[in-house]
């Protein structure tokens, strides 16, 4: 599904280019189909930076990134937009993903409308009004703006967005982290029964082992920028 070979990067601090600092150092790692893959560390320790490379969201400095045997990392432009919206991100802080100036309703729409997936108002409604049905919310919710929903509904509709374009691979960065106790079980009971019904293979970055091991098919150590340990 998606494979990252010798991926490195190093982020500079300092104005004028000071200390070096490895963030991601020659990770190999590999997601099959329908695969749940664990990335746990410390703070700091590469998972997101990790994350968001296999995303192309940030470019490695060294190595490749191959979805579906294509090399991203070769890809420029349209090309590279058009795989990416099989890949997505459910960030660990779900205010993020919305803008706080539109609705909800207009957020889970984006995507359609970019990638002109709907060819008709109707029928965007009738996609929107499906997906939130999915994930637990109510019509009512699409109406109201990021600062009006509580943190469970907010990260049910990011979860929302990222499915209006089918994807194959999403990265899950935290999802739950923000959460109380009980909807932290039920946002992961939701991933799973999506990963069940659409075949969606997950990077799921957490700091917390037991939840690691719930979830996962495979467990990764980070540390340092490093894989260092792997759990099946």
């Amino acid at each position: 599904m998606i494979e990252g070979i010798g991926i490195r990067k190093v982020y500079k601090s300092g104005i004028f280019g000071g200390k070096a600092v490895v963030a991601v150092d020659r990770v190999d790692i590999r997601i099959g189909e329908c695969e749940t893959v664990a990335l746990v560390g410390e703070s700091g320790s590469g998972k997101s930076t990790l994350g968001r490379i296999l995303l192309m969201l940030i470019k490695p400095d060294e190595g490749r990134v191959v979805f579906d045997g294509i090399d991203l990392t070769k890809l420029k432009g349209k090309e590279l937009r058009r795989i990416r919206t099989k890949m997505q991100l459910i960030p660990q802080n779900p205010e993020e993903a919305f803008d706080p100036r539109w609705k909800i309703y207009d957020s889970i729409a984006e995507p359609l409308r970019i990638h002109k997936l709907a060819d008709s108002r109707k029928e965007e409604e009738g996609v929107i009004l499906e997906l939130i049905k999915a994930v637990g919310l109510k019509e009512e919710h699409l109406d109201r703006y990021p600062h009006e929903l509580s943190g469970g509904e907010l990260q049910r509709a990011v979860i929302a967005r990222a499915l209006t374009l089918n994807p194959k691979f999403m990265v899950c960065d935290e999802p739950t982290s923000m959460l109380d106790i009980s909807t932290q079980a039920s946002i992961v009971r939701l991933l799973m029964e999506f990963q069940k019904k659409l075949g969606i293979s997950y990077l799921f970055i957490t700091h917390d082992l037991e939840l690691a091991k719930v979830v996962a098919d495979r467990i990764l150590v980070m540390k340092n920028g490093k894989i260092v340990a792997e759990q099946s």
